[in-house]
């Protein structure tokens, strides 16, 4: 059930959680003593989960499709998962693969990940060490009034079997100081750690590194031209690119409307490839040719599509040469256009000018150019984008409220589900389920493992109505959303699965004995049963860490969900049946070539309850130790294979979670220390208890100075290290392709031109590649040109060497001259010269273009006459026409 794909479809995430099932739901409740519901945890569960390792391990390298889907799928190819081991080999194979290879292949957060469990498995081992001096202290306490009903054999190991005021407490009271020490020196060597690391993944070549988003923008400086001078006055000649973000509701419908047209009409074609009949679909006009009315019907949403463009820029551009105009004649600008949003997306040359635009405040109105990280470009929320911080604010408060009411409210329908899956509430309501009971002794056991399915279904929601609180506050990209969710979810584990079956679990179970005396007698309860809950937990554990493991390797729900996804449709083409199928966004079908991605936002929810009961039951009850030794180990085995064989790592946050989940860490140390002093309190350890105080006060301590500094330098690269990476990227003369264009939104990207594609699929197979080539240069050069044109300085040294890299392109075949002595620059400007029909060869004429001085260079082309004219004012002269016909450069189309 936990690796059953009923959770939020947030962007592909496939390993669902059962975070908000009561760890005891997970116990078997058949009237048993501890030990004994411990036992059958232990061989059901464990012996359930040992013959699905087996079976994994015999099977794993003949399915090739589902267990090595990064093998199997050509993008997902990695070193890794071409590594092959034996039938149990790949344990310590997974396990032997380095931290550098996991950051390399699998990503930064796979990586945290691993350490964040590898640091709960130190913690785990010192608490074993504990328990050695610790158990013995526990046990050999006499019997005295408040310890006589601790009869069963696990729960005398545990701190309840200790009677009121006994000199055996200070055991507990140095237990607790032990973990304390080991938790803050362990976690703040992996500061450290992950400082450099971090620091490591902000210095790659990724869009989000050398991009900023910036909202509250001003209308004054919605424009390129205004806000492109206003950080250039600030950042010189390093800025790379300006993207306003445009208000475009018609544009993004015309989008939709295309690619369902084309996904109508790759349908149609796979039907014709199918059959060999032509598909026929009914319109206005009767039924007509599916393919050939998807194909007209498309290419009149393409070109109403680039009409529309057109149409947008040409108003951008207006707007532009009014700004232009009014900064010349020191006049204010006026309004910008209704559809430009007061938000953009600004990309940098250099680190060093993204790390220094993040740390600066660039204007004296609050929440104005408020600069922020940029997400990952497919990560992008685009409809979040430009929400006023009013809008934002109340949505946030309104989020946080409503999970605290769900939080609370939650109680209600688990409580009540979980009466009828306890077994003797089972057998007062169903008369045969007790005649069963009284002939079959096991059959009170067997009806106790299956108790959990019946929340399963009520536990898959939770995640999902957290995801649309989450989506209420109006986060601007995916590792926005997740962190929002992680911190949810966390609170939600915190108290809910914690706190909830703890404190209940002590409480009801001895209800009778409250109702006759409930002061005292609540607080003797939580002194003797709180420690005796370890039980509940410790089976918490081996089923989550068993049954989880299990469930992960073999993907038995995948491969039925995937079986079930060949028998849905659309299934026609094979872009179709790479596609997820949902039902109410909580039913995913996906096929095996869809691993999807890691969901680290519940997997970290999960650790984060971990250690509360790592924290706390080192010191009450030690055994667990060895149970959460065991857990942390399990959790490493399984998803270490899954990471480098199955998920998809390209929704890698760079480790943007890590410091979420040790600030957490930290406040599960304090909540366990706080219990542990009531407990003492509940003890009558008064010296015991008093000395916990300062456990308390060193980690309040701690806290507050790692919040100081470390999670600033964490999330923030170095000024010397930006320095010295932009260094070596100017000397390797970094190409940024990688970012510019990135933050473009999609719906005004233009399309390409129909009948240009087709003649080029009739040139041969050796000219297409060097053909694409040298298009794609011209439209990259074309652009860097017109940007200049428009007083995009940044764009100079891309035009330029734009222009010599496809002077190369170009000498590869014969059919394109391109003379690189017309890449001339300097007060003349960038010449162009070249065509594409006939190998016609352009002559340069240097353009008289002067900066300020408002005259045009002039270019033509011989073989046809054409003139390209800049009409800019002549900040820059350029040579030659394309295609024979007139050019203006403010036009975004060169080619």
């Amino acid at each position: 059930s936990e690796s059953a794909r009923l959770g939020p479809s947030l962007e592909g995430c496939n390993c669902t959680q059962d975070i908000s099932m009561s760890a005891e739901d997970v116990a078997p409740d058949v009237g048993a003593s501890s030990s004994e519901a411990l036992q059958v945890v232990v061989i059901f569960y464990g012996g359930f989960s040992l013959a699905q390792l087996i079976i994994f391990c015999l099977v794993r390298n003949r399915f090739q499709k589902l267990y090595n889907c990064r093998k199997s799928v050509e993008d997902l190819n990695c070193e890794l998962c071409k590594r092959e081991w034996g039938m149990f080999d790949w344990m310590p194979g997974v396990l032997s693969v380095t931290e550098d290879e996991l950051f390399e292949q699998c990503g930064f957060d796979t990586v945290s990940f691993c350490r964040i469990l590898k640091l709960g498995m130190k913690l785990s081992m010192i608490g074993c060490f504990n328990a050695i001096w610790l158990i013995p202290t526990y046990s050999s306490s006499p019997k005295e009034a408040s310890n006589v009903n601790v009869t069963d054999a696990l729960d005398e190991l545990t701190l309840g079997n200790v009677p009121t005021g006994d000199s055996r407490l200070f055991g507990s009271l140095i237990a607790a100081y032990i973990m304390t020490f080991a938790a803050i020196y362990l976690l703040y060597n992996e500061f450290f750690w992950y400082i450099a690391e971090r620091h490591r993944f902000m210095s790659r070549e990724s869009p989000q590194n050398y991009a900023v988003y910036v909202s509250g923008v001003p209308p004054e400086l919605r424009s390129k031209r205004a806000l492109g001078d206003f950080f250039r006055f600030l950042f010189k000649d390093s800025i790379l690119e300006i993207e306003l973000v445009k208000k475009i509701s018609e544009m993004n419908d015309l989008k939709d409307e295309r690619e369902e047209l084309e996904r109508h009409l790759a349908h149609e074609v796979g039907d014709f490839e199918d059959d060999g009949d032509r598909p026929t679909r009914l319109t206005s006009s009767g039924f007509v040719d599916a393919i050939e009315s998807y194909q007209m019907e498309l290419k009149e949403c393409k070109t109403t599509i680039n009409t529309k463009i057109d149409q947008l820029e040409e108003e951008w551009e207006e707007h532009e040469q009014r700004v232009l105009k009014a900064k010349q004649a020191g006049e204010p600008v006026g309004e910008p256009p209704e559809n430009i949003d007061d938000a953009a997306f600004v990309s940098f040359k250099t680190l060093q000018s993204t790390t220094t635009a993040l740390q600066l405040l660039h204007h004296h109105t609050p929440f104005n150019l408020l600069a922020q990280e940029a997400p990952l470009p497919k990560d992008v929320y685009w409809g979040n984008i430009g929400i006023n911080h009013w809008r934002l604010q109340f949505t946030s408060i309104c989020a946080g409220f409503l999970t605290l009411i769900t939080c609370v409210l939650w109680t209600i329908p688990v409580t009540f589900i979980s009466t009828f899956t306890k077994v003797e509430s089972l057998k007062e309501e169903f008369e045969f389920l007790r005649t069963i009971s009284d002939n079959f002794s096991l059959f009170n056991e067997l009806l106790a493992l299956v108790a959990p399915i019946a929340l399963i279904q009520l536990t898959n929601l939770l995640p999902v109505i957290l995801g649309w609180f989450c989506q209420l506050e109006g986060h601007i990209g995916e590792n926005q959303l997740q962190a929002s969710l992680f911190s949810k979810l966390t609170f939600f584990m915190i108290v809910q699965v914690f706190f909830v079956s703890a404190i209940s679990g002590s409480l009801f179970d001895q209800i009778n004995e409250l109702a006759d005396d409930p002061a005292n007698k609540t607080i003797n309860i939580l002194a003797t049963s709180l420690p005796g809950q370890a039980v509940t937990f410790m089976a918490y554990i081996l089923v989550k860490s068993t049954v989880g493991m299990s469930d992960e390797l073999t993907r038995l729900w995948i491969a039925i969900y995937a079986g079930i996804r060949k028998l849905l449709p659309p299934n026609k083409t094979e872009d179709e049946r790479a596609e997820d199928v949902t039902f109410i966004n909580i039913f995913t079908f996906a096929p095996l070539c869809n691993p999807g991605n890691m969901d680290y936002t519940a997997l970290f929810s999960d650790v984060i309850l971990m250690f509360i009961i790592l924290f706390v039951y080192a010191v009450l009850a030690p055994l667990a130790c060895f149970v959460m030794t065991f857990g942390f180990f399990c959790l490493q085995l399984a998803y270490r294979n899954q990471v480098i064989f199955i998920y998809d790592p390209s929704n890698d946050t760079g480790g943007k979670l890590w410091p979420k989940v040790a600030g957490y860490i930290i406040v599960t140390m304090l909540i366990s220390q706080v219990t542990i002093f009531g407990v003492l309190a509940l003890k009558e350890g008064s010296i015991q208890s008093t000395l916990m105080i300062p456990l308390i006060v060193l980690t309040i301590l701690f806290w507050r100075y790692m919040g100081q500094q470390h999670f600033r330098v964490a999330n923030t690269l170095p000024i010397v290290e930006c320095h010295e990476r932009d260094d070596e990227n100017k000397r390797n003369e970094m190409n940024y392709d990688f970012v510019l264009g990135a933050y473009k939104q999609e719906a005004l990207i233009k399309l390409e031109d129909e009948e240009e594609d087709e003649a080029e699929e009739g040139s041969s197979s050796e000219e297409q590649p060097i053909k694409k080539k040298v298009k794609t240069k011209l439209r990259s050069v074309g652009k860097a040109i017109s940007n200049m044109v428009n007083g995009d300085d940044s764009s100079e040294q891309k035009a330029k060497t734009g222009a010599i890299e496809h002077s190369q392109l170009s000498y590869a075949n014969q059919q394109y001259v391109y003379d690189p002595n017309a890449a001339v620059y300097g007060m003349q400007g960038y010449g162009m010269q070249g065509g594409f029909n006939g190998g016609a060869q352009m002559q340069p004429m240097p353009g008289m273009g002067m900066p300020g001085t408002g005259m045009q260079g002039m270019g033509m082309d011989p073989s046809t006459g054409g003139i390209m004219d800049p009409s800019m004012g002549g900040m820059y002269g350029m040579y030659g026409g394309m295609g024979g016909g007139t050019a203006m450069p403010q036009s975004y189309s060169m080619i």
